[in-house]
């Protein structure tokens, strides 16, 4: 019998009609469904097999007695191995031992929750089929996308680089030119690149395309560097540096 790991991004607050539809063939197939505890999709998941009077469903926890479960479902306790007393590093055991032990990974997601994105490299990892829903684009991503490249470049369009993860990168690809972040944030001002305000880093009018701005309760926080960033700051750097070598000498 064909068992199915569904998760989803704790924003979505309501399951959308396509999801419901693949939830109810999800039954008819008597498929074994493995679901999480938290609240969100989990919880959906679970009051929506309640309604169906669906009994084929496992609630996975790293508690005794999970934080949530809204039947006579079956329970698995998943005693964490690592020695974190981080909740989400603790909580990506339970999702591991999901996607092991089933054979399809459904997942609805934003775009950007960390924790989908993760159930969802993991499962191509794994080579399990793959069902993934795009909750902002209220559609199914067509299977031949479901690769690794394809679901990195959703969530960094979404969620952007930080500054850190752009000097990595460029290390990464040989290009060591800036040590550390405060050099490089140094050279997007001088260039014009940037601009700080207050304290806050914000993109210059004629690059806004290349950043995200960062807002935490709808006040701006900062930047992140979006997709179009990686692809334009390499040759940004062949325009700068010769330019900056030679003031040098």
């Amino acid at each position: 019998m064909s068992t199915v790991f569904i998760s989803g991004s704790i924003s979505i607050k309501k399951l959308p009609r396509p999801v419901e539809e693949s939830l109810s063939k999800i039954s008819d197939a008597n498929m074994e469904v493995l679901v999480g505890d938290a609240d969100g999709v989990d919880l959906m998941i679970q009051n929506y097999y309640k309604r169906l009077n669906y009994k084929k469903v496992t609630v996975y926890s790293i508690y005794t007695s999970p934080r949530n479960i809204v039947a006579d479902f079956n329970k698995k306790h998943i005693i964490p191995k690592c020695d974190s007393n981080k909740e989400r590093e603790l909580q990506k055991e339970k999702d591991s031992a999901m996607t092991l032990d089933s054979s399809y990974s459904f997942i609805i997601w934003d775009g950007r929750s960390n924790g989908s994105y993760n159930n969802i490299l993991r499962a191509i990892e794994h080579q399990k089929k793959i069902k993934l829903y795009l909750n902002d684009e209220n559609r199914y991503l067509e299977s031949e996308k479901i690769n690794a490249k394809e679901i990195q470049y959703i969530y960094r369009k979404n969620n952007g680089y930080s500054a850190a993860e752009i000097v990595e990168y460029l290390k990464n690809e040989g290009e060591d030119f800036f040590s550390q972040t405060k050099m490089f944030n140094k050279y997007l001002l001088e260039y014009k690149v940037i601009k700080k305000e207050n304290g806050i880093y914000l993109p210059m009018p004629e690059y806004q395309d290349l950043f995200i701005i960062d807002k935490y309760k709808g006040k701006t926080t900062g930047i992140k560097f979006t997709n179009n960033f990686i692809n334009w700051v390499e040759d940004w750097l062949k325009e700068i540096k010769p330019q900056i070598e030679q003031s040098l000498f």
